[in-house]
């Protein structure tokens, strides 16, 4: 009785991290440094956007110069003034006749206002963006296929970073993201077509998409288990401050290959966080690497100015070693290693397959209603930058929420909404409401997606937190590289794209439901820790059933 109590009582790597406490200046330090990545995320995961951004132009009419080329008998004209993009009005076949007369070619009697032809070249009349550039007007398909082909490099990177950060370190990680990001970026500024560019918008991601989710993990395994929300609240704010820079400096350059070189050449100098970042001790300690990982958590202790007994330091080793070489025993006792016992897990696919509808979701929606803002009425900018913005309140409301009510609770009602507001949304005309509605939606699936990072980084053991994460939102990908494209469902019913989204989110607001809350639990370091997850659910749920029993007899 007396061991097990003394078990239960014994010091771990979080009771540390409490006495150290969640903002002293060795965390300020990393916090700092590892914000900075983050926010270059979130400038790369908007640019796209303003790269591939549809300009103004019109067919060339090489019979007529300067303002005729638009008149009535030269190109189509729409009910509001507009004049068409893609189709002009055909010449008469008998041109000679006309040619030769003194009436001259750019005149009503030349164009045959019957008949529609497309455009043979084009005159633009804006040239901020690769449309102009590579001469893409009229092919939205290539417009769109950016973004599509961006966000599909996520399904290389993700993985791959996570592998690389759960083998050599979430330090490496970050700076392998982050400087291959770079290159390729700074590399795209030169492109000289479009198949070079899509290539490049390709490759960037590929290798340098896993900056956030490497930036994360390491902050997350940093902070104990009350700073992890805020430290979440600090990523999004960073990752929305970013997306509001590159809309701005996009704004004010009016050129993508300027805009691509101020923002990608930064990049690359973050290799210098070799040396100067600290990498992750329960990282150390999942390794055997024990003397490395209490080094560091030495080295907190004298920044921060605190004094941590030394018994504290052999306990967490030791425990520490009997999680490692518990590991081990199970591994020779199901002659498994420990990466094939998270794989033949049920419970591991279980987190794994609802975690990743969830991503999807989240991705699909949150990256979907973003790209459509560009496309309302108004100004593209401000419209982005709003759209943007709406999700800092949602990220104060998770810093509040989450610790309050609970990861699961949060979550799902999130979910929930984000869906019923979009169904609606399909159903309202056009004007204030309507409006109000759309950044409803994407407040309420800002909420939601925000704090699922928080929620699935808990329910996965430290040995495979990274590649597991990973899984989840690489499949979470396929959302992103769909999101692109809906605007095409607009074709068959202009609000198609809403009710998917918001069918989509109703589903995953119920399939939060069945993971295990974790609010203010400790994060599982061993697959046995993350089973027993589920067994305090289970074993909550009796004693909730025991006791409403009771109350009624």
């Amino acid at each position: 009785m007396d061991a097990e109590k003394k078990q239960d009582a014994e010091v771990t790597v979080d009771d540390i991290l409490q006495l150290l406490g969640p903002f002293g200046r060795f965390n300020i330090y990393n916090y700092m440094l590892i914000l900075f990545p983050v926010f270059l995320a979130g400038v790369y995961s908007s640019v796209f956007n303003f790269e591939a951004m549809d300009l103004k132009y019109r067919c060339a009419i090489p019979e007529c110069d300067g303002e005729t080329a638009v008149s009535n008998y030269t190109i189509p004209h729409y009910e509001d003034g507009s004049y068409a993009k893609c189709v002009r009005y055909a010449p008469f076949p008998n041109v000679t006749e006309f040619v030769n007369s003194s009436i001259g070619r750019c005149s009503p009697h030349y164009f045959d206002t019957s008949t529609e032809i497309e455009c043979e070249s084009y005159f633009y009349l804006e040239e901020h963006s690769i449309v102009k550039e590579f001469d893409l007007a009229c092919q939205d398909w290539k417009r769109s296929l950016v973004g599509t082909v961006h966000n599909a490099g996520f399904f290389i990177s993700i993985p791959l970073t996570g592998l690389i950060s759960d083998k050599f370190g979430r330090r490496l990680a970050l700076v392998f993201a982050c400087v291959t990001s770079g290159i390729f970026g700074v590399i795209r500024a030169f492109s000289l077509n479009y198949n070079m560019f899509i290539v490049l918008e390709f490759l960037e991601p590929a290798f340098g998409g896993g900056i956030y989710t490497a930036c994360f993990v390491l902050a997350l395994e940093l902070v104990g288990p009350k700073g992890r929300v805020f430290i979440s609240l600090l990523f999004n704010t960073m990752f929305i401050l970013g997306g509001v820079t590159v809309t701005l400096l996009f704004w004010w350059l009016q050129n993508w290959r300027y805009l691509l070189l101020i923002i990608y050449t930064p990049a690359i100098f973050v290799f210098i966080y070799m040396w100067i970042l600290t990498e992750s001790f329960r990282w150390f300690f999942s390794k055997g690497r024990y003397e490395e990982g209490l080094n560091t958590l030495s080295k907190s202790e004298k920044l921060n100015n605190v004094t941590i007994p030394k018994d504290h330091y052999d306990q967490v080793e030791k425990h520490a070693m009997r999680q490692r070489d518990a590991k081990k025993f199970e591994s020779r006792e199901s002659n498994q290693s420990s990466f094939r016992q998270i794989l033949a897990s049920a419970m591991i696919w279980k987190r794994v397959f609802i975690c990743s509808f969830l991503w999807t979701t989240s991705t699909l929606v949150y990256y979907g209603l973003s790209i459509n803002a560009i496309e309302l009425s108004g100004n593209s900018y401000l419209n982005y930058i709003v759209v943007i913005i709406i999700e800092a309140p949602a990220n104060v409301c998770k810093l509040i929420f989450l610790d309050r009510f609970g990861r699961k609770r949060v979550i799902a009602i999130a979910f929930i909404l984000t869906g019923l507001i979009l169904i609606a949304y399909g159903f309202l005309p056009d004007g204030n409401w309507s409006t109000v509605f759309y950044l409803g939606g994407k407040f309420f699936i800002t909420l939601a997606y925000n704090s699922l990072y928080v929620f699935a980084a808990e329910v996965f053991p430290t040995d495979y937190r990274t590649t597991l994460l990973a899984v989840c939102s690489t499949i979470g990908k396929i959302g992103s590289t769909i999101a692109p494209q809906t605007p095409l469902l607009a074709r068959f019913y202009v609000y198609l794209p809403t009710i998917l989204f918001g069918c989509m989110a109703t589903i995953s607001g119920f399939l939060v439901l069945t993971l295990p809350e974790t609010n203010n639990q400790k994060l599982p370091d061993s697959l046995k820790e993350a089973q027993e997850q589920d067994r305090r659910v289970v074993k909550k749920d009796i004693e909730e059933r025991s006791t409403q029993t009771k109350t009624k007899l």
